[in-house]
């Protein structure tokens, strides 16, 4: 198996396929707006606000991969947003986080595994990572805020 098709396995199963654990886009599938944007206490974060988070720093890889070097303060002021509750707003931001990662997958399957191992700048006065450490953290991060979200919804009934 090639680091190209570790990654893509990976990133199958930390978003979209289903194996030991229910991936980041089986969690969030079915939920209401009301349901998204409900809190367990005030501050704690909602499962939309975690959705928003994980597209902010999704968006960050890719703008790594682009070769921006990009400003850890800003992407954390930008981060943790209130949820309108909003149903269009909702649906638009599972949208954004579908696309966002297929994005990513589809970049990935362009590559080989000289062009993985390639440095990619991470923030600011921080040294770079190779590409594909930056894509497996990144997946490893989506799985961490499934069960985050999945405990969430067990904690409304959802």
């Amino acid at each position: 198996m090639t680091t190209k098709d570790l990654l893509l396995d990976h990133l199958d199963v930390t978003f979209e396929r289903e194996t030991w654990q229910p991936p980041l886009g089986m969690a969030v599938e079915g939920l209401t707006a009301a349901q998204a944007a409900w809190k367990p206490s005030p501050e704690r974060h909602s499962i939309w606000q975690i959705v928003r988070h994980v597209i902010l720093w999704k968006q960050g890889v890719l703008d790594a991969w682009d070769g921006k070097v990009q400003d850890e303060k800003e992407l954390e002021r930008q981060d943790w947003q209130e949820a309108s509750g909003d149903d269009a707003a909702w649906q638009a931001d599972l949208r954004s986080l579908r696309e966002t990662t297929m994005q990513i997958k589809a970049r990935v399957r362009t590559l080989d595994d000289a062009a993985l191992a390639a440095p990619i700048p991470t923030y600011a006065n921080y040294p770079d990572q190779t590409l594909s450490v930056r894509l497996a953290r990144m997946a490893t991060h989506d799985i961490y805020h499934a069960g985050q979200i999945r405990y969430i919804r067990a904690l409304q009934g959802a």
